[in-house]
């Protein structure tokens, strides 16, 4: 996810949507024109504090980038003192598309140093058929690892032809 690798240069905060592209965060009117390698938040409503190193968008949320799209009611984005992200937050009815596989949770906490991505609140994700359940999910993003605690419930689907399973990359 782009988002996360981006250094925030925040010179002002408005009404619009805010794209991330090459390093910086800038503020766009709607009509702006904008790179197919940005990523692009909207919500109704930004509350940006320079001082504690936070933003947070609620109501509506749309994350877009080239390799996931993301939907929630809320996100908090905390800042260390240089403007990178450090922590990503999305709170309330999470859903995450990534290529073949969809994500959904209540809550999804992204560590940007670890590559840690946590998901909670009735979390479930699936590619194509098969399902993965449990009370909270968590990846390495660098990795290619997760682990499900507590409950954890795979569903695998052979495909017609014998083999399986996408979800293990089969």
């Amino acid at each position: 996810m782009k988002l996360v690798r981006c250094l925030i240069a925040w010179s002002c905060v408005s009404v619009g949507c805010v794209v991330l592209s090459g390093g910086t965060a800038s503020v766009y009117a709607q009509e702006a024109k904008i790179s197919a390698d940005s990523t692009v938040i909207t919500s109704e409503k930004l509350t940006f504090d320079y001082k504690n190193h936070f933003a947070v968008f609620e109501n509506n949320v749309l994350v877009t980038d080239p390799e996931m799209r993301l939907t929630s009611d809320k996100l908090t984005v905390q800042f260390n003192e240089k403007g990178a992200a450090k922590v990503i937050k999305a709170e309330g009815n999470v859903h995450i598309t990534q290529l073949d596989k969809v994500a959904r949770s209540q809550v999804a906490t992204y560590d940007v140093d670890s590559g840690k991505i946590v998901l909670a609140g009735k979390p479930r994700v699936t590619r194509g058929r098969d399902t993965l359940d449990g009370e909270v999910i968590t990846f390495w993003r660098d990795d290619n690892r997760m682990t499900c605690q507590s409950r954890a419930r795979l569903v695998i689907h052979p495909d017609k032809d014998g083999s399986n399973n996408p979800f293990l990359g089969e």
